[in-house]
């Protein structure tokens, strides 16, 4: 797995690549956590961009359920950026749908902070 971190303006943005899965995800898990430690007052506005995740296993989504929590007691917000086929099913079936903001655009999940 890869990651690239990118801010725009407030919003922190991880383009992940690859497989999210097994010990990938403790790294996923850890990049997530210095984030938090470095946003202001705790405060994080993160953007996940899944577009070139290939796969995510159980321990994948429970790093993505662990960072919604910890970044909303925080008061900010993640939110998913384009979901492949597999990867929101994987989120439907978890039933994570209702818990996740998705989003399909850049610049739809960028205004959704404003």
């Amino acid at each position: 797995m890869q990651v690239n971190l990118r801010h725009k303006g407030s919003v922190t943005i991880l383009d992940l690549e690859g497989k999210i899965i097994g010990p990938d995800t403790l790294a996923l898990k850890s990049i997530i956590e210095e984030r938090i430690q470095a946003a202001e007052g705790g405060k994080l506005n993160l953007i996940l961009n899944m577009e070139r995740v290939q796969m995510m296993d159980s321990s994948g989504l429970g790093v993505l359920v662990a960072a919604y929590t910890s970044i909303q007691r925080n008061e900010g917000r993640v939110v998913l950026l384009n979901l492949g086929g597999n990867i929101r099913s994987l989120i439907v079936m978890a039933k994570l749908v209702t818990i996740f903001d998705r989003y399909d655009t850049e610049a739809e999940a960028i205004a959704s902070f404003l």
